[in-house]
């Protein structure tokens, strides 16, 4: 019997609805807007539907503390998705893929046979989803795990690291000296500085274990399950572990750059 769900082409590849199609989108954002480019190949099916126009490039912007959901559409792969400040609070994500602008036939010439009879077409209805890509995170991860404050308290040149908890989310605040914040707060090297002192707080953290050895109130948040598939993902130790190196993990989150030949600092 035939599945009566209808198919997607997702980046990662899990739906297996199209075995010999992939999606793919390249996101890039700058302050408060993102250039998304789609990249499609082996569904000529879909290819037909965006030049009739049946289909179009979208890109979902979220944000769920504001309750925002917002998708921009367009027949161009090339997409320019902008928000503002005052409906951002919080973490946001944009969310692209395509999706069908009207109800539509769908050549099943391209799905997986398992599921879909090759000749019987499939009825898509208006707003469903035919690709879709994995969610992006428009804050980028060392932006919810590291603020940046300036402490009159602090003298010349000086930095201290604490965790601050009081919005909800585990994050550490670098508190900076005033003369250091004024002149070098936008610089690469100082704000890797900082994070490195964020990743040395980490195992006695809010996301790690207290005095007694039990874990801490956020051990499982998001951010901090994140940070371990970061780490994991590049076999470095977490802070769980005894072998774990807050510089090693800082900038494999952050890394210093290092000059080309011939390149201005």
């Amino acid at each position: 019997m035939r599945s009566k769900r209808l198919p997607v082409l997702t980046e990662e590849g899990t739906s297996l609805d199209w075995p010999n199609a992939s999606y793919a989108a390249k996101v890039t954002i700058k302050g408060s807007q993102a250039i998304v480019v789609h990249h499609l190949k082996g569904a000529c099916q879909l290819d037909r539907l965006i030049k009739s126009g049946e289909a179009q490039w979208v890109t979902e912007f979220r944000c769920p503390r504001t309750l925002v959901s917002r998708e921009t559409r367009s027949p161009e792969r090339t997409q320019r998705v902008v928000w503002t400040e005052n409906e951002t609070v919080g973490h946001m994500f944009l969310v692209p893929g395509l999706v069908a602008v009207t109800d539509l036939v769908l050549d099943p010439s391209g799905l997986n046979s398992f599921g879909w009879s090759s000749g019987t077409p499939v009825e898509i209805p208006s707003g469903w989803w035919l690709a879709r890509a994995e969610a992006r995170r428009v804050n980028p991860l060392v932006a919810s795990l590291v603020r940046f404050r300036r402490d009159v308290n602090l003298e010349s040149g000086r930095m201290a690291v604490d965790e601050d908890t009081d919005g909800g989310n585990p994050c550490f605040v670098v508190r900076m000296a005033s003369d250091l914040y004024e002149k070098r707060k936008d610089n690469r090297d100082i704000q890797i500085a900082g994070l490195i002192g964020a990743c040395a707080r980490l195992p006695r953290s809010s996301m790690g274990r207290d005095s007694l050895g039990q874990e801490a109130e956020h051990h499982d948040h998001a951010l901090a399950q994140e940070l371990r598939r970061r780490f994991e993902e590049a076999n470095v130790a977490d802070w769980a572990s005894d072998q774990f190196d807050p510089a090693h993990a800082a900038t494999l989150l952050e890394a210093f750059h290092v000059p080309l030949a011939g390149e201005v600092e």
